[in-house]
């Protein structure tokens, strides 16, 4: 077994790939237990996976070497998939452009029952005439199967960068959580101590 990768980049890219990994299994432990507002939940976590997978893709092709600007970059794109799968380079572009053509139209911020009703079952019109297609999406088990493999490829094809065995440098590693401290103070994570 090799040594694992480590440096800011690397940590900060494998925070959002366990996110991204903590999304995926949630969804495989909420999605047999069918009820709208749960599924509607199953989906958001779907969309909060590549989100999430996405920006450590970020992290781990974007050319700078400053980490505050890549930070910068993440952040800019929002919870946009078409822009954040627009920065990500680390897997081929083909990738990308599939979760584009998938999941652009649609947003986290149908994670609460409402918006999730208000566009996918509005309740002034028939079943049918929401922003999106409820049938084919929410309650259609091939296309949701699909992104949810399609997530899981991300998440798998990245797994290796996080791996390998901890080289017990103890200087490098406090070193490291030192830079990592700066770092989340420089963005506004953490405030300065006083």
């Amino acid at each position: 077994m090799h040594i694992r990768k480590t440096g800011l980049r690397i940590e900060l890219a494998c925070h959002f790939y366990t996110d991204a990994a903590d999304f995926l299994e949630r969804f495989d432990l909420l999605y047999e237990e069918y009820s709208k507002t749960k599924r509607f939940k199953c989906f958001v976590d779907l969309l909060m996976g590549f989100e999430c997978i996405l920006k450590s893709h970020i992290f781990l092709s974007h050319k700078s070497s400053n980490m505050e600007e890549v930070y910068g970059c993440v952040r800019k794109a929002g919870h946009n998939l078409n822009k954040l799968a627009d920065l990500a380079s680390f897997s081929s572009k083909e990738i990308y452009q599939e979760i584009k053509d998938e999941l652009s139209e649609y947003s986290v911020f149908i994670r609460y029952s409402l918006d999730a009703y208000e566009n996918f079952l509005p309740s002034s019109f028939g079943c049918g005439q929401g922003k999106f297609n409820y049938s084919q999406t929410m309650t259609n088990h091939t296309w949701m199967m699909k992104i949810r493999g399609l997530l899981n490829s991300l998440v798998s094809s990245t797994s290796d960068e996080f791996t390998g065995f901890v080289d017990f440098d103890f200087n490098k590693l406090f070193e490291e959580e030192d830079e990592m401290s700066r770092f989340a103070e420089k963005i506004g994570i953490t405030k300065g101590k006083s």
